[in-house]
């Protein structure tokens, strides 16, 4: 599934320390998220695009009790090519 939508050099950030920086690494990073925590779910609270070329967007993920500001960056294929994700100060 992550073939579809991650380029094979994807990179993940979060809070500025690269998490994953190519898609296996990916896989094996969103796999270790399942195992230790089964049961929680990834959701979209906020979405837009930045720009009229459509390579980059906003989020507000919701995961595991903690909310994300999340950049998407596309390549020309359209499958994300970084994901640059920072944690909400908890109120």
């Amino acid at each position: 599934h992550l073939d579809n939508v991650l380029d094979n050099n994807v990179e993940k950030k979060d809070n500025t320390k690269t998490v994953f920086s190519n898609i296996q690494e990916a896989r094996e990073y969103y796999s270790m998220e399942h195992e230790a925590n089964p049961s929680a779910q990834w959701k979209i609270i906020d979405f837009k695009q930045d720009d009229s070329n459509k390579n980059t967007a906003q989020a507000t993920i919701s995961y595991n009790n903690h909310t994300y500001n999340t950049t998407y960056k596309f390549n020309s294929d359209g499958k994300i090519q970084n994901i640059d994700s920072h944690l909400q100060q908890q109120q």
